[in-house]
């Protein structure tokens, strides 16, 4: 997207024919309604009264979205220590406008610059300004001009490069602390998916049974714990049953009175005492286990909720079981599917797709956060591995059997943490093995060709999706892999 004067802008739509005016807006790539044009109209007379100075109208970025995110704004400036945001209404009640501005603020504060946030309201020709105290006060549009005036453009900048999707993907359980705080906010996607699954549950009690589906990194846990916790503060109860080893962060929200239980214990709850029970990671829950859950529920006339990534799968079992055509199969089931849009790191995300199938050819945009290393020793990998730096690698391992020791076990230190333990988490930087007995088959498809109990693939994909910003490989004595990360990352 283009920087545009927006003075400039609003005279085109006055003087220039419709279709000369659509292509000088294509030429910018902007998305601008006819109405928001008009909005636009009274902010520009305001300041066109004041300023003497043309350059208060330049530079400025209309209808931005944040890359991955879909986080739009009407008008974003760009300064070497400060952005100004201007929303555009035609009327708005204050709350609305002050709950926009205080989103606004927090997905603009990760650039790292003082954030200015502006609304105009065309009907009553009326600036609104949030102060740093999140209050809410009509300014004049002196304010706004003198901002303007002493903002230093750097016209070199390319402001898709200062957003880290990341950033905005809270974990209840890595980022436990923020999640309570409620310092998070959800995508727009989520949060129609959240007001409509509340209103569906708060309706009169029946059974309702509901689906959260969604490929790693689009925030389903975010979601459905979010959805926990308003449903907890209008005092109806939930059980959380989480399929797989409670993390430290679900520990740690045990602890302050939330009712989170691992799948194998169950059995030792009533589930008729809740108001709705929710199955996360549900792609891993047994057959028997299914039924029983969903027996109870529809029984005591209850609600459920199962969240889960049918391809987040750990072992040969649970890809046989196909728990996602039972769950689908569950009468009045409501479903909801978030987003692919993949809300991580779009250069790791791409480098995972392009990992397990040799026959992907996705150009990557950068590579600067994908490290690569090549072992030959086991010895001299298991090194490696453990003296990494704590604080910038989570070094994750896979599952070992608990009937033999396994070929992985030799190069891992049993202090990291496996694949099951990491379940529904992310870490910024996650270091990951890939040993000799990953190979290509036919249809270019990474498999597994040595003998493990659990899923060796699954569990590699279950580990190098965790990564939120950065990922270090490490292949020990696989030329064949070797060849085709470096072909990536080249």
């Amino acid at each position: 997207m283009k920087h545009i004067n927006i003075l400039s802008l609003v005279q085109a739509n006055t003087s220039l024919a419709s279709p000369v005016f659509n292509q000088f807006l294509a030429h910018y790539d902007i998305k601008i309604k006819p109405a928001e044009i008009e909005d636009l109209k009274g902010l520009v007379g305001g300041l066109y009264d004041l300023s003497g100075d043309a350059n208060v109208f330049s530079a400025f970025y209309v209808g931005y979205q944040i890359p991955q995110i879909g986080k739009e704004f009407d008008l974003l400036r760009f300064g070497r220590d400060k952005i100004i945001n201007v929303e555009l209404k035609k009327t708005c009640p204050e709350e609305k406008i002050k709950d926009q501005l205080v989103r606004n603020r927090y997905y603009l504060s990760c650039v790292g610059r003082y954030v200015y946030c502006f609304t105009y309201v065309s009907d009553v020709m009326v600036l609104y300004y949030l102060r740093e105290d999140s209050c809410l006060v009509k300014v004049d549009f002196g304010f706004l001009r003198d901002l303007l005036v002493s903002q230093e453009i750097n016209h070199e900048e390319v402001i898709d490069d200062l957003f880290d999707p990341s950033d905005y993907l809270v974990s209840p359980f890595n980022s436990t602390q923020k999640f309570l705080r409620d310092e998070y906010f959800l995508t727009h996607q989520q949060e129609e998916i959240r007001s409509r699954i509340i209103r569906y549950l708060t309706l009169p009690k029946m059974v309702r049974f509901i689906s959260v589906i969604g490929s790693a990194g689009t925030g389903k846990t975010l979601l459905v714990y979010d959805i926990s916790k308003q449903l907890s503060k209008i005092k109806r109860t939930n059980l959380i049953i989480h399929c797989g080893q409670l993390n430290d962060g679900q520990i740690a929200l045990r602890g302050m009175g939330w009712n989170i239980i691992p799948i194998k214990s169950y059995l030792s709850y009533d589930l008729a005492k809740y108001d709705f029970v929710i199955v996360d990671e549900a792609q891993r829950v047994r057959p028997h286990q299914l039924k029983d859950i969903v027996d109870k529920v529809q029984a005591s006339n209850g609600s459920c909720i199962f969240s889960y990534d049918k391809l987040q799968t750990l072992a040969s079992w649970e890809e046989r079981s196909d728990i996602d055509a039972s769950i689908s199969g569950i009468r009045n089931l409501v479903v909801y599917k978030l987003s692919e849009k993949i809300r991580t790191n779009k250069e790791i995300a791409n480098f995972i797709r392009v990992l397990f199938n040799s026959g992907r050819n996705i150009q990557l945009s950068s590579t600067s956060n994908i490290e690569l290393s090549y072992f030959n020793n086991l010895e001299d990998a298991k090194y490696y591995l453990d003296t990494l730096n704590e604080s910038k690698w989570e070094v994750l391992r896979f599952t070992p059997s608990q009937y033999g020791n396994e070929h992985h076990e030799k190069y891992c230190a049993v202090a990291k943490k496996t694949s099951h333990r990491v379940i529904g988490q992310e870490f910024d930087g996650v270091a990951i093995p890939i040993d000799q007995y990953f190979s290509y088959g036919a249809d270019g498809g990474l498999y597994y060709k040595g003998a493990a109990y659990y899923n060796m693939t699954k569990m590699l994909f279950q580990n190098i999706t965790r990564a939120r910003k950065r990922l270090n490989v490490v292949i020990i004595g696989n030329e064949e892999v070797l060849g085709r990360c470096m072909s990536v990352l080249r």
